[in-house]
């Protein structure tokens, strides 16, 4: 039984105290660790759904879902396989055999994998994210669709 909370007003700030005390009146031992910080991975998941977006509107993609599975599919597996050995093992045994079609379905909201879908982005690094974005950026750029805005907000 694992807690996470990044406080980043007071509303979570008491969240964060709520289950803290919850928690050591139930087990009576608590381990708490703290570290200053922005939760990076929530800016990336934001920048990522409005990149998602844009490719939408911008391409006959389909809808921000469809963006998304195509990119987890297309750009974030190939990172993966290129530097995770587990997830290689893992992708060749279970996955790589499937039609393209049920792959990039399994990218998205399914049953087996719930709402997310198949574990791709959730499994990256920070080095890992930043080349998801880039090789999202250099590939729908070609394509037309603009980001500057997006990615300037980033740096920003």
């Amino acid at each position: 039984m694992t807690d996470r909370i990044s406080v980043n007003c007071q509303s979570k700030l008491t969240e964060a105290i709520t289950s803290l005390t919850t928690m050591y009146r139930e087990k009576k031992y608590v381990v708490v660790s703290l570290r200053p910080g922005k939760d990076r991975t929530l800016d990336q998941n934001a920048l990522w759904f409005a990149m998602y977006k844009r490719i939408a509107e911008m391409t006959e993609i389909g809808d921000a879902a469809d963006a998304r599975r195509y990119c987890k599919l297309h750009f974030g597996v190939q990172i993966l396989l290129n530097e995770d050995a587990g997830f290689q093992a893992a992708w060749y045994r279970v996955m790589r055999h499937l039609p393209y079609e049920e792959k990039l379905a399994m990218m998205g909201e399914h049953k087996l994998f719930g709402p997310d879908g198949f574990p791709v982005t959730s499994l990256f690094n920070r080095a890992q994210g930043i080349a998801y974005t880039d090789r999202i950026a250099t590939y729908f750029t070609r394509q037309g669709v603009v980001f500057s805005d997006l990615l300037s907000e980033e740096a920003a």
